[in-house]
């Protein structure tokens, strides 16, 4: 999120936001893949709290978008 802390515009920050979305939705996707897969359980040290701090991120990033959407 730091490129979003650079952005030259209100527009070109909530881009960067969206993007910076995008991505910690892709990879809780790719967490949830791999439980599901089997590859790795909640059992193992410390993938649960990952996991459940990228939807907490997932929750984070879209409260700043909606309110850099909302901020006029």
């Amino acid at each position: 999120m730091s490129e979003a802390d650079a952005a030259s515009s209100k527009k070109d920050f909530i881009n960067k936001v969206n993007i910076a979305k995008k991505e910690i939705m892709e990879t809780n996707y790719w967490l949830k893949v791999i439980r599901g897969a089997g590859m790795i359980g909640d059992n193992v040290k410390g993938f649960a709290q990952i996991l459940a701090e990228s939807e907490e991120l997932i929750r984070i990033i879209g409260s700043i978008l909606f309110k850099a959407k909302n901020i006029h």
